[in-house]
């Protein structure tokens, strides 16, 4: 009897040990988490309206004017393959796309003071400007 007492009681501090020590790596991991400070540079090219272009890792490696036409044709290819899924995607997820931006939008702007808010709403409807306008020139140079 007293065996199974101390097993049952070794077991409990084992399991209360264990949810403990999984609870504070959560609450750490959480907190590393959390976003920081913007960097400043990024803040100041993007206020600057500037917006620095990827360089294709292909170009990185400092391909041959050779491979240059032979990757340009299969980025073609695959960019139309790309194009037509996006346009699938597009189909299929895009009213709950933008109804998951709203609802994350709105809870945002729950948070901030009206003049955030508004400051917020005019950011948010900059970028999709933006947005749309990158889609618009994708489109043209697909085609």
């Amino acid at each position: 009897m007293e065996q199974l007492v101390r097993t049952r009681l070794i077991t409990a501090v084992l399991i209360v040990t264990v949810f403990s020590a999984g609870f504070l790596l959560g609450v750490l991991a959480d907190g590393s988490l959390l976003a920081g400070p913007a960097d400043v540079s990024l803040a100041a090219d993007s206020a600057a309206g500037s917006s620095p272009e990827r360089k294709p890792m292909y170009a990185q490696v400092d391909p041959d004017s050779a491979q240059l036409v032979r990757i340009d044709s299969i980025v073609r290819v695959h960019r139309r393959s790309m194009k037509a899924l996006h346009e699938e995607f597009r189909g299929e997820y895009a009213l709950r796309y933008d109804a998951l931006v709203h609802d994350t939008r709105s809870a945002i702007k729950a948070v901030l003071t009206p003049a955030q808010a508004a400051r917020y709403d005019t950011l948010t409807a900059q970028r999709d400007r933006e947005r749309a306008e990158k889609a618009r020139d994708r489109d043209r140079d697909d085609d």
